[in-house]
């Protein structure tokens, strides 16, 4: 990973379009062998409306698009919450840019805002079946803290885990 240049932008009405194409991507390779078809079409768009994203952005939501030598590659949606711990609501990288290195530095890009914060841990969900997801946090020094099942409508739930970091 030499010579490449690497900038986190805080999403915005202006660039916040180049979300949805790339989630899109990258849900259908990551949960297509885990999800109903039918789920996935009902999650997108109801997690990735861009009033959404606004709405989440005005409550206090940092949403950062991860761009690699000017290309859009991945996007982080995270929050300094009122327990003291930083929840990573999103973290995903281009199916095609994984095991680079890349997902680490958006990883540990969370780790150093929540370090700045002076924030007690970071948390997230992961589905209980992405097995390549739940082996890179636990290599990163995350650990099982909860099993969680979350109700998001239509007769679709969420079958997570809850892993965290403590700093």
């Amino acid at each position: 990973m030499q010579n490449i240049a690497i900038e986190f932008q805080a999403v915005t009405p202006e660039n916040m379009q180049v979300i949805r194409p790339l989630a899109e991507k990258i849900w259908q390779k990551t949960y297509g062998p885990l999800l109903d078809p039918a789920q996935i079409d009902y999650m997108l768009p109801m997690m990735y409306r861009d009033e959404r994203i606004v709405k989440e952005i005005q409550d206090g939501y940092r949403w950062e698009l991860f761009v690699v030598d000017g290309q859009v590659l991945g996007y982080l949606d995270y929050k300094l919450m009122e327990d003291n711990r930083v929840f990573l609501s999103k973290i995903y990288l281009d199916t095609d840019q994984q095991q680079k290195g890349l997902g680490k530095l958006m990883l540990e890009h969370v780790i150093e805002y929540a370090v700045v914060n002076k924030a007690d841990a970071v948390y997230l969900t992961v589905n209980k079946h992405n097995a390549k997801a739940i082996a890179f946090y636990e290599r990163n020094g995350f650990h099982c803290i909860e099993s969680k099942t979350f109700d998001i409508g239509e007769g679709y739930v969420m079958d997570d885990y809850i892993y965290q970091l403590s700093l």
